[in-house]
Order: C-alpha cells, then sequence, then structure tokens
C-alpha cells in the first residue's frame, strides 16, 4: 500500500488539492528528473535564484543535521529556508520559510498556483512538492535554504539546485529502500553521492569502508574540498575536533552517541561555509538549545501526569541502522521493563529490525498493521 494514500491535510482545502496531486502519478516514487525540470521551467527556473543551499544525503541523521544547522543559524539570528520531508504531525513543517513554518494559506495559494502552471501534466507527488517548495523560497528572502534529500541522491527532485551555490553533507550510509536505491552498501552510496557535483564543499560522517571509498571517488572526480570524519574531523569524550579547534558539546540536548556526529557535521559547516558563520563562542551553549522531537524524545504532559511512575519515548528509528542506534542507547543507559510499540512500512526490513530489538528483550511488542495492534 502506498504511504502517499495517507497523506492529508486538517485543512480540507488543502487536503483535496494534495489528493488531486497524488492523482498525477501511478507511482509514489519514481525516480527522475526530467518532470520536475520541466515544471520547473514552466515555473522560471526559482532554483536558480535560491539563497546558498546545504544539501544533505544519507540513510539515517539527514533530519538531526538539518535542524542542527537550521537551529544555530536562527539562534545566531540568521533567516532560514528548510525543505524536508517526511513531517511529524503537520504537513506544513515540511515547508520553513525564512524561520517560519508555512501557513495554511500560503501552502494552499502555492499548491494551487503550481497545480494550474502544471496543467495535469504527469509528475510525482514528491517531484511537484518540491518544485513547488522553490517556487515559494525564490519568493521570500533569506541567508541560506537547508535541503534534505528525500531518496537517494542522483535523481532525487531535490539534485536540481543551483550546484554552484551549494554544500553537501553526506550522513552515515546504510542499507535502506533497496528497491529503489541497490542491493549493496556500494549501490546506495553512489546514489547517495550523486548530489556531489563539480568543486562542492563536502562534508561527511563515519561511514564503512566500501561507503567511504564510493563517496570519496565521487570528491575526487568533481575537484571537491572535503571534510571526511577520522581524517579531517572527529568526535572525542563529547568534543570535537577540527583540525586545531577543539568544540566543547557536554551541553548537546540531542540524546544519543549518534547524535555527536550529526552536530559535528553542523558545527563543521557553520565553521567552514562563508555563509552560515556565526559567533562560534557561542556554539557551546547553542548546542543545549535545540530540539528536535520524536528522536528519542521523552513524552511529557497529560501522559506523564496520568501516569507518573511510567516514561513514554518516542523515536522514528525506521531502519536496521537506526534501530541499532535505539537498541545501543537503551542498552547504555540500562532501560528495563521496555514495552514497544512497532510501526513499519511494509517494505522495511522487519528481520534485522526485529534483531536489534530482540536484544533489548522488551516485556512486551506491539505491532502495528493498517492502523489496528495484532
Amino acid at each position: 500500500m502506498s504511504i502517499y494514500k495517507f497523506i492529508s491535510h486538517d485543512n480540507p482545502k488543502i487536503s483535496s488539492i494534495l489528493k488531486k496531486i497524488l492523482s498525477l502519478h501511478p507511482q509514489e516514487i519514481n525516480l527522475s528528473l526530467d518532470r520536475i525540470r520541466f515544471l520547473l521551467k514552466k515555473l522560471k527556473n526559482p532554483q536558480k535564484i535560491l539563497p546558498y543551499a546545504i544539501h544533505i544525503a544519507g540513510t539515517n541523521g539527514k533530519g538531526s543535521v538539518a535542524t542542527s544547522i537550521y537551529q544555530l543559524q536562527k539562534l545566531s539570528g540568521k533567516k532560514v529556508h528548510v525543505y524536508r520531508s517526511p513531517h511529524l504531525t503537520s504537513f506544513n513543517e515540511r515547508i520553513v520559510i525564512a524561520n517560519k513554518i508555512i501557513s495554511d494559506e500560503s501552502l494552499y495559494d502555492a499548491l494551487n498556483y503550481v497545480y494550474k502552471i502544471n496543467d495535469k501534466r504527469t509528475i510525482t507527488f514528491f517531484e511537484f512538492f518540491t518544485a513547488m517548495a522553490f517556487y515559494i523560497f525564490s519568493k521570500n528572502e533569506a541567508d541560506v535554504l537547508i535541503v534534505e534529500v528525500g531518496l537517494g541522491g542522483t535523481f532525487d527532485a531535490t539534485n536540481v539546485l543551483n550546484h554552484k551555490k551549494k554544500t553537501c553533507i553526506i550522513t552515515t550510509v546504510g542499507l535502506d529502500h533497496k528497491e529503489y536505491l541497490g542491493n549493496t552498501i556500494k549501490d546506495i552510496a553512489t546514489e547517495k553521492s550523486g548530489i556531489i557535483k563539480s568543486n562542492n564543499f563536502v562534508i561527511c560522517s563515519q561511514q564503512n569502508k566500501k561507503a567511504l571509498s564510493t563517496i570519496q571517488k565521487f570528491t575526487k572526480i568533481n575537484n571537491c574540498r572535503t571534510y571526511f570524519y577520522g581524517k579531517d574531523w572527529y568526535i572525542r569524550n563529547r568534543k570535537l575536533f577540527i583540525e586545531h579547534i577543539e568544540v566543547d558539546l557536554t551541553k548537546l540536548s540531542l540524546k544519543g552517541n549518534h547524535q555527536y556526529q550529526n552536530i559535528g557535521c553542523a558545527i563543521l559547516a557553520c565553521y567552514k561555509v562563508k555563509y552560515l558563520k556565526i559567533d562560534n563562542s557561542k556554539i557551546p551553549d547553542l548546542v543545549s538549545k535545540i530540539k528536535w522531537e520524536g528522536r528519542l524524545h521523552r513524552l511529557e504532559g497529560s501522559f506523564k501526569k496520568k501516569y507518573p511512575d511510567i516514561d513514554f519515548w518516542v523515536d522514528c528509528a525506521h531502519n536496521p541502522l537506526g534501530f541499532k542506534v535505539l537498541s545501543d542507547w537503551i542498552l547504555k543507559n540500562k532501560i528495563n521493563k521496555i514495552f514497544i510499540i512497532l510501526a513499519l512500512g511494509i517494505k522495511k526490513d522487519k528481520k534485522k529490525i526485529l534483531k536489534q530489538i530482540k536484544k533489548i528483550n522488551p516485556r512486551l511488542l506491539f505491532l502495528i498493521k493498517k492502523n489496528k495492534f495484532y
């Protein structure tokens, strides 16, 4: 069942037009750049006049890196556009315009306008929405643009950005979406590396050997300036080391050891990309203010009041690599008496995910199927 069949909006007018867009293409994913380029041309190529972009690809960590850069910039007084997917609770979360989540009114007007311009031509939902986001960003001023890749890289709709005005960040690469990206780490790393263009600045998180060699090959062919984890920067004892610079990360608000590398990518970008320059002396305090819901996120409020002796946590792990990070954190923190409610997409690697869950030995595991427990 297509995940896009569950796309809806509280605003009935927006929900209605989202369904119209979904009907423009029979498949939820059909990787190509031809359709979006055609639509962007009809929109007078807004992607060519966007602010300097930070383009983020990878299997895990894209959202954390994007959020960290966004909030570091915002807390420093910068205006930032952000394009991300998927959303957590509200569809509008996918588009941030100059530090503000897009309003229902602006979203509806933009959807309508681009729908008319597209004139019912075949295009996937993500391609349409990406073109619309770029059009909106082109009409509003900002200091920088942060863009998460949707799927892969080479033929992802976001890979139409002006390559002369962007930095690339490659987060950890693992096995996911094999039906679209390939069955090996090398295949998937090749697709992720497709966002790397001539003379880009590239920041790379920790990778296994096959992914690393693949990414290095792309950066060499494209004559890129690079910062690779373990060679040019690293994390040790909750500190970030960049060349001769040492950054204290002990106040980091994000939970999990994996978040130190993610914040490392974000800080490195702030240090090395001139469009992102901020007061570096403030970074140790700024990292304590970063908020990222749904990632090792403890729920408070009514849940905690009703059940004061129970901790409720939410995490968006959705592949074996993500569940390894989650299980490692649970074991390290010696959390026991665990009850898990698990919902997974139908194409996820359930066997490997359940193998990670087995490590933490939950007392009870609820599996959700079509919004029902079984």
